[in-house]
């Protein structure tokens, strides 16, 4: 992706004219030398290149859908057989509400002060950037070693066998979860549509599931109806409630791990915040939304556990609780059969959502940026535009996790393995917070968690860590020792320490190289592998996960002495580039006049200026930080000779482009300029014209603005309510050999170089740039620019929290290229808006 929605959730020059107007033209855009970045960086809001298309309503079912899984249908019964009795179980999830409700404020300031995809994985690589790579290797390892999704297999076997009454023995449970695993990664890994729309039908099955259970916990709670048996109530009075407790921290611990798998997800919308609309308001509202229905639902569902069913039964029944409870509330059919299943189908929509939206495709992120062997291969797409290699990585640990466990207590080993090694990611992420409050107090923060609230989810942390330390007083034979999962658990992290040392520090000192970062596309992407910049800093925290455009690999190489021959690349260019020339007695520049045959020349000052090469690079950047965006798209229109059919055809090809990229509502284009070498003398040929060899932007601010009343008078007042844009979708009719265009980094030109120049039409005033030379400004084109690659290039934006706003640019001159065929090239200008963002 372009420098991504990545880092912390926070980031322009147009010609309009009718076709047979004066234009200035715009085009490609620009790199920097290197991927690196500065803090500063971190905190500007990103645009995916899917655009902010994730509105309020679908972020909040992203979160629910991943929180209501299979916890609040299996574990309480777990954790009523662990703890003994059900007051301690209430407690316990009363406390794992507050628990959750800690680390969501938590995951809420980073979220709101790093606004961009990737979550926990961006916030320790954003706070905890040396030593090198070391928190980007141990999120890693962690990722891929315990990233499984096995315990919703168990789940599902759990439950199928249960509506077929079929005796559930160790073969059939752990075949059953295992023939699920395997069923999934074959469908996702070959039949990517299949599977997307069986998820989206479960998807809906699971909703309907949640809305029964509440109405079901309400029915029972207010009306205690009469069971099978006969009482209207099974729920413990007096002190019987605490009847049988077993205090123990140790026990207590892995209780409470059960509880917050339950609640686990409440910070989904922060993996792929580039892609929501308001992404810092919406993640604030959705994630509190969550919380509090979640709260509700397992707070209403529990007690009408306890008051149909049985306490000794409960204890017995383990992962089969709702299925219990749907047959004494609903008989043998609906209760015993009909509704497990439904129960079992869920858990086969969340372990497809999470194996194919999350794991497979962080998996793949993890193999692009060089911390899996064979990177090419399990990085790749190929052969059915599918994360095989995710999913294959991802089904391993998840098939031994599954086999290896005694099978009367695999479920609570997954959840309690996942969740011990949970809890040193988030007490660094918790304990990183404080520490950037002190030592990044400049840091906007939308929202900030309490003081409390952050030192209590530090201090449960500490606690949940030291509780292998504390045997349970009544240790129970399950077949595994009672801090097996704490091994497993540190045993992961001390290999990703390992690993991170053999890799980074021991293999580079031994075999005298060092590890740098290399940019590339893999060769199922739309571009080729390249060489790239070495790099001192490899900022993991630009990698967007939920990207399906190329995204760049950001991997890791072993560079040699000086001694080795030096590896070519893209070439930069040593040219002149024509900057404003100002008058000598200080009047603004003359004005051009589009109905007057003039000259559009102006005096310009040359000034010997270096053009990078961003071949290999392009998915570095965005419109929102650079101000410009690499996109690839085939047009079905390939010559661009005919007016008529240019609107008729292309113009709704760039309009949904537009829409895909930027999330916007509405585009309206307003015109196009074909620019080639020489005209055509056609009626029917658009007005053609050559490139722009000058310094400049399409529109001034203001200029910018008043088109919206003048192509749009009906809508203006409510459109300019909201973010206007308007860009310009730049796209080569044939692959450029000759006097390409460079495009200045938006934040290397300031306000002070643009000089406004009146552009006069015959009833009515607009403005371009011309800019002013300043040393500052860093130059960047691509080379060989192909028709199947467009440029989106920033003319004007009218929000102003640190985004990029305009973009100047300008053709130029590539020395020995004098003989090479003249550029031919189509650029179409829109106005985009975003009705879902306000101007704030």
């Amino acid at each position: 992706m372009a420098s991504h929605e990545n880092q912390p959730l926070l980031s322009p020059s147009f010609s309009q004219t009718d076709s047979t107007k004066t234009s200035v033209e715009s085009d490609d855009a620009q790199l920097p030398h290197e991927p690196i970045r500065s803090i500063e960086d971190d905190v500007l809001p990103e645009t995916s290149t899917l655009g902010r298309t994730i509105s309020w309503s679908s972020a909040y079912i992203l979160v629910i859908s991943r929180v209501i899984g299979s916890g609040i249908f299996a574990t309480p019964g777990v954790i009523v057989k662990a703890v003994g009795s059900v007051g301690l179980s209430l407690s316990l999830w009363v406390l794992g509400a507050v628990i959750a409700a800690c680390g969501l404020a938590v995951a809420l300031e980073y979220g709101c002060m790093l606004p961009r995809s990737g979550g926990e994985k961006v916030y320790l690589e954003f706070t905890y950037r040396k030593p090198r790579y070391l928190a980007s290797t141990l999120m890693a390892v962690q990722a891929v070693l315990l990233g499984f999704t096995a315990s919703n297999c168990i789940v599902f076997a759990q439950y199928t066998l249960y509506a077929f009454d079929i005796e559930p023995t160790d073969f059939l449970r752990k075949s059953l979860a295992v023939g699920l695993l395997t069923a999934i990664t074959i469908v996702h890994g070959c039949f990517r549509k299949t599977g997307i729309a069986i998820q989206n039908f479960l998807g809906w099955i699971k909703v309907g599931l949640v809305v029964f259970m509440i109405f079901s916990g309400l029915f029972v709670v207010v009306f205690k109806p009469q069971g099978l048996d006969g009482r209207r109530s099974h729920f413990p009075a007096g002190a019987d409630v605490w009847k049988d407790t077993e205090w123990g921290w140790g026990t207590i611990s892995t209780a409470l791990f059960k509880v917050f798998y339950s609640y686990a997800g409440l910070n989904n919308v922060n993996n792929v915040l580039n892609e929501v609309r308001n992404p810092v308001r919406t993640l604030k509202s959705v994630s509190i939304t969550a919380l509090v229905t979640a709260c509700i639902l397992y707070s209403l569902v529990n007690i009408a556990y306890f008051i149909v069913i049985p306490l000794d039964e409960i204890k017995e029944s383990k992962e089969l609780i709702a299925a219990l409870f749907f047959e004494k509330l609903f008989g043998a059919t609906i209760g015993k059969v009909i509704l497990p299943l439904a129960v079992a189908l869920s858990g086969v929509g969340n372990v497809m959502v999470v194996t194919f939206a999350l794991q497979a495709r962080l998996n793949q992120e993890i193999a692009r940026q060089g911390f899996l062997p064979f990177p090419d291969l399990l990085a790749s797409s190929k052969p059915f535009n599918a994360p095989l290699g995710g999913l294959v990585v991802h089904y391993i640990p998840s098939l031994l996790v599954i086999a290896l466990p005694p099978s009367g207590e695999v479920y609570s080993f997954i959840l309690e393995v996942e969740g011990y090694p949970g809890q040193i990611f988030a007490l660094a992420t918790s304990a990183g917070l404080l520490w950037l409050r002190y030592s990044r107090p400049d840091l906007k923060r939308p929202f900030r968690a309490w003081n409390s609230a952050v030192v209590l989810r530090i201090a449960l942390c500490l606690a949940l860590l030291a509780a292998p330390f504390f045997p349970p007083a009544n240790q129970k034979d399950t077949g595994m020792w009672y801090a097996t999962y704490a091994v497993v658990g540190i045993s992961v992290i001390a290999f990703g320490f390992v690993y991170w040392y053999v890799w980074l520090k021991l293999l580079p000192r031994w075999r005298g190289y060092r590890v740098e970062e290399k940019a590339g596309v893999l060769d199922d992407e739309p571009a080729n592998w390249n060489q790239a910049i070495g790099a001192d800093y490899l900022n993991m925290a630009t990698a967007a996960v939920s990207s399906p455009t190329p995204i760049p690999t950001y991997n890791p190489q072993i560079v040699q002495s000086a001694q080795e021959p030096k590896v070519t690349g893209p070439q930069d260019v040593q040219t002149v580039l024509n900057y404003h020339k100002p008058n000598e007695d200080g009047s603004p520049p003359h004005p051009t006049y589009t109905d007057r045959p003039e000259t559009y020349d102006r005096p310009v000052e040359t000034h010997p200026t270096t053009v990078t090469d961003v071949r290999g690079r392009e998915n570095e950047f965005s419109l929102d930080t650079n101000g410009f965006q690499f996109y690839k798209h085939a047009s079905v229109e390939k010559d661009f000779v005919n007016d008529e059919q240019i609107k008729d055809q292309y113009y709704k090809e760039t309009e949904q482009l537009l829409k895909d990229a930027t999330g916007a509502t509405r585009i309206h284009i307003f015109d196009h300029t074909i620019r080639r070498p020489s005209p055509s003398h056609s009626s029917t040929t658009p007005q053609l014209r050559g490139p722009v060899q000058r310094v400049h932007i399409d529109q001034s601010y203001a200029a910018a603005l008043s088109r919206v009343p003048f192509h749009l008078p009906a809508d203006a007042d409510t459109l300019l309510k909201s973010r206007v844009q308007i860009i310009n979708v730049w796209r080569p009719i044939k692959t450029v050999q000759r006097d390409p265009l460079a495009v200045a980094e938006a934040n290397s030109v300031s306000d002070d170089s643009l000089v406004v120049t009146e552009l006069i039409y015959p009833t009515r005033k607009g403005e371009t740039y011309a800019v002013n030379h300043d040393a500052a400004h860093r130059w960047y084109y691509k080379s060989h620019l192909s028709p199947e690659e467009v440029i989106l290039i920033k003319c004007f934006d009218s929000k102003k929290d640190g985004r990029a706003r305009r973009v100047p640019h300008t053709a130029f001159h590539v020395p020995g290229t004098e003989d090479k065929e003249g550029r031919e090239s189509i650029e179409v200008r829109a106005l985009v808006f975003h009705e879902h963002e306000s101007l704030e």
